[in-house]
């Protein structure tokens, strides 16, 4: 390491207790999605110190609707170096879910904070350091609503972290939709005494049942890697009248953003062909996607080779490997460059808790995932250090995401 990398690891280790502070504070507070304005402030005011300048709270917007959206526990820190150098975006999640930090988001914003604390100290002769505070992830995500409303504009290249079974360096979630959350998919049909007069109701029941039947023969002919999900929400009132309202929660998800706008059309048939059976209204509209990032090999292979100048073994990193789960990541990694740091929160050998299991939420106060976080935050550091002080590498990485990249 040179001289600069070495300092940015001085200053991390320098402040391990003040960033071991913020991650306990923050699981102690145990804030869900929208509600985390002690665990922002104490974020805020902890940047503030350290010479960033915070804007608190954001005014985003919704990608699909273009209507606004306050963010009261979002917030944007600069720390602004070289006027025309390069900008590196941190960002942190810290809402929890409502058995704690079962997701271990506290050591999302432990991890980035450490990086932005080492990143800033050497880092303003050649550029800028942002850090973005992105609640509610565990819910509706906030990283689409910030990105859209333009906070992110000048960001080059975007890093973040996420605790995980082992070390890694991809963004590798599905992408994932479903209805707006103020009807879902509801069918409206028309209300009639079910043993009296049948044929004068028309079940919105029976079009949430059609419709979940032809998902299900959907399901032969889609992707493996696709997925679909569903509770039926409301069915009716009373077993003797014909339902008039009924109401279907459901979600789709791929391995790939143009699938999922191909799986949202085949849904959208399904649901005609419901409509038509049974002489009932759907009402519907499908909100914002959470796309797949656009990969970018070259990027999660760099930052693998950083991670042995920090004592991590290189051979830990895989890749390539199948999106699980969905994040409003995704929609940042769509449009910026971006990796996600993966870190372990248990010893070696010892096997990794499911995520939002109640024993995850217990651990992630613990000495050892903090720590982990932090070292987690020091190849943020060094990644966004070392790209950022390498134009022709940064160039490089930027055309790949450009290749990539596709409506």
């Amino acid at each position: 390491m040179i001289y600069e990398e070495k300092r940015m690891m001085e200053v991390i280790d320098s402040n391990r207790e003040k960033t071991h502070m913020i991650a306990k504070k923050i699981w102690e507070f145990k804030e869900v999605g929208w509600e985390e304005f002690r665990s922002s402030v104490l974020i805020m005011d902890a940047l503030e110190k350290e010479g960033f300048q915070v804007q608190r709270g954001l005014v985003g917007k919704h990608p699909k609707f273009d209507h606004e959206i306050d963010m009261p526990t979002a917030f944007k820190a600069v720390y602004e170096g070289k006027e025309d150098g390069p900008t590196i975006g941190f960002m942190l999640e810290y809402d929890a879910l409502p058995n704690g930090h079962a997701c271990g988001h506290n050591l999302i914003a432990s991890a980035g904070f450490a990086a932005a604390l080492g990143l800033k100290e050497v880092f303003q002769t050649k550029g800028s350091v942002i850090v973005y505070g992105t609640p509610a992830e565990e819910l509706e995500g906030s990283k689409h609503y910030i990105l859209e409303g333009g906070y992110m504009d000048e960001v080059d290249i975007m890093i973040t972290s996420h605790y995980g079974a082992d070390w890694g360096s991809e963004v590798t979630g599905k992408a994932i939709v479903w209805p707006t959350h103020d009807n879902w998919l509801t069918f409206k049909g028309k209300s009639s005494h079910a043993s009296s007069s049948p044929e004068k109701g028309r079940s919105a029941l029976d079009a949430v049942i059609l419709t979940t039947l032809g998902l299900e023969f959907l399901r032969e002919h889609m992707l493996e890697t696709n997925r679909i999900h569903y509770i039926i929400s409301k069915g009716g009132t009373a077993a003797n009248s014909v339902p008039d309202l009924a109401t279907l929660n459901v979600e789709l998800r791929t391995n790939d953003s143009a699938e999922l706008n191909a799986l949202m059309k085949r849904v959208d048939n399904t649901i005609k062909g419901a409509e038509l059976m049974t002489d009932t209204t759907a009402i519907y509209k499908w909100d914002a996607p959470w796309y797949s990032a656009t990969p970018v090999p070259s990027l999660y292979q760099l930052t693998a080779n950083y991670a042995t100048d920090l004592g991590i073994d290189k051979t830990r990193f895989t890749f390539g490997n199948l999106p699980k789960a969905s994040s409003d990541l995704g929609c940042v990694a769509y449009k910026i460059p971006t990796v996600e740091i993966t870190f372990p929160i248990v010893e070696d050998n010892e096997p990794t808790p499911v995520g939002h299991a109640d024993e995850t939420a217990e651990l992630t106060s613990n000495e050892y995932p903090i720590d982990q976080s932090i070292l987690a935050g020091k190849l943020m550091a060094l990644t966004g250090y070392r790209i950022g002080s390498n134009l022709e590498e940064l160039e490089r990485i930027k055309s790949e995401f450009a290749r990539n990249y596709t409506e």
